[in-house]
């Protein structure tokens, strides 16, 4: 029976990564259709990874952080002085920009994780605005400070200059394996458990279970995958901007996971789609008016939707599968037939 529905459990997984592959590699076609333009596509697929990787935390552990900024701006900026100071291949770029994000996601989760709720949430938010303003003025000599950082030389791949196009395949090869590895650690012992933490952590304590190993161990993986997104952002665009740790790409990523579906991998990386879309392209006919739509649908589906699109897009096929059941026409037959 175990071996049955681990079988029917891994083909339904390999059904979903070769759907969403095919999605993901065919954007440079069908996304033009709709209005998309070069280059923002690739742009989609680095807020998809990192709003892939918050939801590991935010889905997975219910831990809140208004402070992924850091991991995403930090990786950004080691990045980008790889880039400029180091080497212009991308490879040890992105390597070391992963080593350094993990030690200081190690650092502020021995620290935040201590606390939970809002007094996590506002620690995480307090540590990143505290290395937005290290940014500005005391690492400026190094950040470029209120200017970024510039001169970036373009990546380099094996000794080939990265061009749009490769940029873009390179992180669809990304966003493609880490969707695969998240819904493998949703399933594996160890998503379990981040799940059970998130459900009833006090539990876990009572069992013997080292829960602060597995909060942090979560965390950092959420911090890698965050990591991955900035230094793929310097790469799509060989510029450092400071609203990269700012508070206002913390919380972008929020609402990403809220408007798509916090808790369900794909449902963060569609809000991203959806907002980054909203943002560029549908914003041209809007105008100045963009944020405020933007703004009552959030509002509308926190309200009346709190599960995000994918919970919109399960209630209308429950929905459709409910009209198209015999039972429901028959039903309405027999009515009819006692009145």
């Amino acid at each position: 029976m175990n071996t049955a529905v681990k079988s029917s459990s891994s083909r339904g997984d390999l059904k979903a990564i070769v759907l969403f592959a095919a999605i993901v590699l065919s954007m440079p076609f069908w996304f033009p259709l709709i209005g998309g333009y070069p280059g923002l596509d690739t742009k989609i697929l680095i807020w998809a990874i990192f709003a892939l990787g918050f939801d590991l935390l935010l889905g997975f552990m219910g831990y809140l952080s208004f402070g992924h900024a850091a991991f995403f701006g930090v990786s950004a900026y080691t990045t980008g002085l790889m880039l400029l100071h180091v080497t212009p291949n991308i490879i040890p770029a992105m390597i070391v920009s992963i080593v350094v994000t993990m030690a200081l996601a190690l650092a502020l989760g021995f620290i935040t994780l201590r606390r939970s709720g809002i007094y996590f949430s506002i620690l995480t938010l307090a540590f990143a605005e505290m290395l937005h303003r290290a940014a500005l003025s005391i690492f400026s000599d190094y950040t470029g400070g209120d200017n970024g950082l510039t001169g970036i030389p373009s990546p380099e791949l094996f000794g080939r200059v990265l061009h749009e196009t490769d940029i873009f395949y390179l992180c669809a090869a990304f966003i493609i394996v880490g969707f695969y590895l998240a819904r493998r650690i949703g399933r594996s012992p160890f998503g379990l458990m981040l799940r059970a933490i998130k459900s009833n952590q006090n539990r876990l304590w009572y069992t013997g279970i080292n829960v602060p190993g597995y909060r942090l161990y979560g965390f950092l993986l959420s911090a890698v995958y965050a990591s991955i997104a900035g230094s793929l952002m310097v790469i799509y665009e060989p510029y450092v901007a400071t609203e990269f740790l700012h508070w206002s790409t913390s919380g972008e990523v929020v609402i990403m996971s809220v408007l798509g579906g916090v808790g369900t991998l794909f449902g963060p990386m569609l809000g991203a789609a959806f907002m980054l879309y909203f943002e560029n392209v549908v914003s041209a006919t809007l105008q100045e008016q963009w944020l405020l739509i933007l703004g009552l649908l959030f509002m509308i589906i926190v309200i009346f939707l709190p599960g995000g699109f994918v919970d919109g897009g399960r209630r209308l096929r429950n929905w459709v599968q409910g009209r198209k059941a015999p039972g429901a026409n028959a039903g309405s037959t027999d009515t009819e037939r006692a009145e």
